[in-house]
């Protein structure tokens, strides 16, 4: 386990999980082994792997809220219009971002874990889920339920703002005609991104459409 814990390369972490989990099938290890190899894809963007790991992960806990975010965050980020399974996808991200929300307070070890990791760790799984949920409304055009979600996401981890939430908060806004509100959400995506950047460069120009709009340039 410690060997196959402290290698860096997810092909080679991934066999090394295998391997482990052949020889020892019994073991309580094994999850947390793929759930290393999970975020070791994740870093690399391999989304197929990434998801592929997550349902390791479940296969020993269906109720692991890493995993089931792992599969919702991918599914809710990658998949396109196109997509001929496209509403079968969001409904699967739809459902395991609603499960985690639920299973963060039921299967998560409290015992001997410091109170306030534990409530950091709750904040950024809450947050995520919202954020999942929130892009699977704004995929399916529900505006409303989109902007409630993504609410909720920044509102749950308020000390790490993530800039796309902030961003797609204001294009929901936007869609609901809510102009002022969504300069306002557009003029923080701005502060918290890179000009040259595709999220900094979008939430720039969402910022100027709607300084047009308001008249705020004027």
């Amino acid at each position: 386990y410690n060997a196959a814990a402290v290698l860096s390369d997810p092909a080679a972490q991934e066999k090394a999980a295998n391997d482990f989990a052949t020889k020892f099938p019994d073991s309580e290890l094994r999850p947390l082994l793929y759930k290393a190899v999970m975020g070791a894809y994740q870093q690399a963007n391999n989304f197929d792997k990434n998801i592929e790991m997550a349902r390791k992960v479940l296969s020993y806990d269906a109720d692991d809220p890493d995993a089931l975010l792992g599969i919702a965050q991918v599914l809710a980020e990658q998949t396109k219009d196109a997509d001929l399974d496209r509403d079968q996808r969001l409904a699967e991200a739809k459902k395991d971002a609603e499960r985690a929300l639920i299973t963060v307070d039921t299967d998560i070890p409290t015992a001997g874990v410091d109170p306030d990791r534990l409530a950091l760790y709750k904040a950024n799984v809450r947050s995520q889920a919202y954020y999942v949920l929130g892009t699977v409304a704004y995929s399916n055009k529900a505006w409303a339920d989109a902007e409630g979600n993504l609410r909720k996401s920044i509102e749950a981890l308020p000390q790490s703002v993530d800039p796309i939430t902030v961003l797609r908060l204001a294009l929901s806004l936007d869609l609901q005609s809510k102009y002022p509100e969504a300069l306002k959400y557009a003029s923080q995506a701005v502060g918290l991104t890179k000009e040259g950047t595709s999220s900094g460069d979008a939430a720039r120009k969402e910022k100027d459409r709607l300084t047009q709009l308001t008249g705020n340039g004027k």
